[in-house]
């Protein structure tokens, strides 16, 4: 049992290579689009709407309307909750930072010669190698500005994977080149699942389902798990502190695989600690 998960550049081929690895090794695969129609199915929200999430920048870094926020909350639960099963490639960037947390994941990055892409997209598309290029460029940018407002991180980062592969380099078939690399890499035993590494990869996910059902109280909140017991860390002004906190142990303690949970809330003056059992 193993995941890796698969980022590329447009026109690098990344999305051709992860569907071979998936075929050869008789995975599932999931992409972006499979994930965001799973998200509009269980929380009812347009496909169009998550599109945007996924794809509008904020002026200022951090600064999401509630409603995308809790949209990215619902793309980053369904995300974790799908690669749960394991024996899966995943291609794409968002739930990254998640995915990051578990040791087992292999992580791969698949690069590619910005001239190589350029001509790729040109051939692809029936266009200019000018109008090609500034696609690229242009979708490179959003991409990166995207990650580094959603979860704060640089995708271009080469510490964030653990297989960084440029296609350029592969001589003959690059698409195979970077096949048999991955299928060999992916069979050593640091990226096969331990008790440690599933337990992370459960708490992941509880947390995000957490975040998913809570959205609609604090799309900011930050919660962590650890086998059954929930830390919510929310902020309120005073006066309103308690009803929210009993109101977020009420949604959490009716999910399942929850047997406590502790709401810390600050509210700039003070921190108070409320337990539910």
């Amino acid at each position: 049992m193993s995941i890796i998960t698969i980022t590329a550049g447009s026109y690098s081929k990344g999305e051709q290579i992860a569907k071979s690895v998936a075929k050869r090794m008789e995975y599932d695969f999931a992409d972006s689009e499979i994930i965001l129609s799973l998200v509009s199915r269980e929380f009812g929200v347009p496909e169009s709407k998550l599109v945007k999430a996924i794809k509008d920048i904020p002026l200022t870094v951090g600064l999401f309307s509630q409603a995308k926020q809790q949209h990215i909350i619902y793309i980053d639960t369904v995300l974790t909750e799908h690669i749960l099963k394991n024996n899966i490639v995943y291609y794409g960037a968002i739930g990254f930072p998640f995915i990051q947390e578990i040791s087992h994941v292999l992580k791969v990055q698949i690069i590619a010669n910005l001239e190589d892409r350029i001509k790729n997209k040109a051939k692809l598309d029936g266009e200019s190698q000018q109008k090609a290029r500034k696609t690229v460029i242009k979708e490179d940018n959003q991409q990166k500005k995207w990650a580094a407002a959603v979860y704060d991180i640089d995708l271009t980062d080469p510490n964030l994977y653990d297989l960084v592969i440029n296609i350029g380099h592969i001589q003959d078939d690059d698409v195979e080149g970077a096949l048999e690399t991955i299928i060999n890499t992916v069979k050593h035993k640091k990226f096969q699942p331990l008790t440690y590494s599933l337990r992370c990869m459960k708490n992941v996910a509880m947390s995000c389902r957490v975040r998913a059902t809570l959205a609609d109280i604090d799309s900011k909140m930050q919660v962590k798990s650890d086998e059954g017991t929930v830390y919510i860390y929310t902020k309120a002004v005073k006066k309103k502190a308690q009803d929210k906190v009993l109101e977020m142990k009420q949604k959490v303690m009716r999910l399942e695989g929850v047997k406590h949970v502790e709401v810390y809330v600050d509210n700039d003056l003070f921190s108070t600690v409320a337990h539910g059992q």
